[in-house]
């Protein structure tokens, strides 16, 4: 006779053998919050990699198939939405517990930010702080060193850049009151030129933990080793540095180009040291480089929100991000079937209404406008995630839409709906297919973005208010680094009509 326990373990074997995926994701997040009430980035990462590896199970079960977008890739927020329907996670909730969910960057350190400060002493420098200026370049470093000092006090640290990294030996009340920041920092080191391989290997080297180090400087390249070169060659020489110096430190560290103008009365240095008198503006930058982590606390925070208002500094032109994602993701977007803007005809597919998707992917019943027989369609979308400028998110002719319609992307405004959807995109096309047909929307990656492009020169024996000598090669070698393989693109959205 077969005892009856060994016949309960015989269904629970067999059981345990037929659980599905779907079953295995549901109990990997039921694990990881009952754990301590939360789901952290490493546990995060492993749900990740077990939806990557059962991809082809969890994208047939209806209960799953939101959370990968029909190229393959993990919707973050639609993953976010699965975890909070969960089991555990709504009995947490219910037991007014409520789990916290860490998708993205690493563990949050709670030590506050600490800046260090890396002011360019060499002498096309001086002139920035000239006693006949107005003063706009001193009131920025002050507007950025209170604010950094207000959130964690008396731990700033300033530095000297040139030949050689050196302490300023100021503390921030002495900075202040400096009528021409430069008279102590032309003390250190050699002012006749900057050496920016080895001062961005030394900044990159000791920014680790909760450091936040911003450079100042013009970047402009100067360095008499490669005296006798051709501009041309001397350009390409500093972009290949820049691309040895930030190989290491890719993947760990990012870096956020801020271009100002501020009056500058004084001698010009060109390239080649040639001098020249020059009163007016000219345009100086603010290089912010931290560890991944840091850098997504400073965009993240609420506590920094007043910090990383870059564009409110006195001069604020423009600014870029260079960092590495290796984990693509997806924003969430939704196509707004109500919205003012759309032109023609369409509703949400049946199988979404079923399957009560957050999202809007799909339409059914699609026909052009009445009147002038074109269609529009607007789709919400947020960008929050990108560290791009807002001159690049609502340029319409950086997104690229392919498909039988020949949509293209008339409009991006700024939007603030559903889901944290940052912008709204408008589709147009004048004469839309007919059948079951996809849209493809990407946003593309480009270097140089315009603003540098139109800041770089090639020659600058007559300096002017807006242009930067070797910007665009100085910034190409950074770029080589952080995307070595020339991603061509930041996301891929997909649409579907019929």
């Amino acid at each position: 006779m077969i005892h009856p326990r060994f016949c309960s373990l015989l269904l629970l074997v067999a059981l345990a053998g037929c659980s599905s995926s779907v079953d295995k994701l549901d109990d990997q997040i039921s694990d990881a919050l009952s754990n301590d009430n939360a789901i952290d980035v490493t546990e995060a990462d492993a749900l990740r990699v077990f939806v990557g590896q059962d991809s082809k199970e969890l994208g047939k079960d209806k209960k799953t198939a939101a959370i990968l977008t029909p190229d393959g890739k993990i919707d973050e927020s639609a993953l976010l939405a699965y975890i909070k329907r969960n089991r555990t996670y709504r009995k947490l909730a219910k037991e007014g517990k409520t789990p916290t969910v860490s998708l993205s960057g690493t563990v949050a350190s709670a030590k506050p930010l600490r800046l260090k400060l890396y002011l360019e002493a060499s002498a096309s420098m001086f002139p920035y702080d000239a006693p006949s200026g107005n003063g706009a370049f001193k009131r920025t470093l002050n507007d950025v060193l209170t604010e950094f000092d207000g959130i964690n006090p008396g731990q700033g640290k300033l530095f000297v850049v040139n030949t050689e990294v050196n302490d300023l030996g100021l503390s921030l009340s002495q900075f202040f009151k400096e009528k021409d920041i430069f008279t102590v920092a032309k003390t250190k080191g050699k002012t006749t030129s900057t050496n920016f391989e080895g001062i961005f290997s030394e900044i990159l080297r000791n920014t680790s933990g909760d450091d936040v180090s911003v450079l100042v400087s013009d970047l402009i390249y100067s360095d008499p080793s490669l005296a006798g070169m051709s501009a041309q060659k001397t350009l390409d020489a500093a972009s290949s540095l820049l691309t040895t110096v930030f190989n290491p430190y890719a993947s760990t560290h990012s870096m956020l180009v801020v271009k100002l103008k501020s009056d500058f009365a004084g001698t010009y240095y060109s390239w080649n040291n040639a001098k020249k008198k020059y009163a007016g503006e000219r345009p100086y930058y603010l290089c912010l480089i931290g560890r991944n982590e840091t850098m997504q606390k400073l965009y993240q925070d609420q506590t920094y929100q007043t910090i990383r208002r870059f564009d409110q500094l006195p001069g604020y032109a423009d600014s870029w991000f260079f960092g590495r994602d290796d984990k693509t993701t997806t924003p969430f977007y939704s196509i707004l079937v109500n919205d003012p803007a759309k032109k023609g005809r369409f509703k949400r597919s049946n199988e979404e209404v079923r399957s009560h998707a957050k999202a809007i992917h799909t339409l059914d019943n699609v026909e052009a406008d009445v009147t002038d027989k074109s269609l529009t369609i607007p789709v919400a979308v947020d960008l929050s995630a990108l560290r791009l400028p807002a001159s690049l998110l609502t340029d319409a002719s950086q997104y690229v839409v392919e498909g039988k319609d020949n949509f293209k992307v008339s409009s991006v405004q700024t939007y603030s709906g559903a889901n944290g959807t940052t912008h709204k995109l408008l589709l147009s096309t004048p004469k839309p297919a007919r059948g079951e047909r996809t849209a493809t929307i990407r946003l593309r990656r480009q270097f140089p973005p315009r603003w540098i492009a139109n800041t770089n020169t090639t020659n600058d024996a007559s300096p002017d208010t807006n242009s930067t000598f070797g910007l665009q090669n100085l910034l190409q070698g950074v770029e080589r680094a952080y995307n070595p393989n020339n991603q061509t693109e930041y996301f891929t959205l997909i649409i579907n009509l019929q």
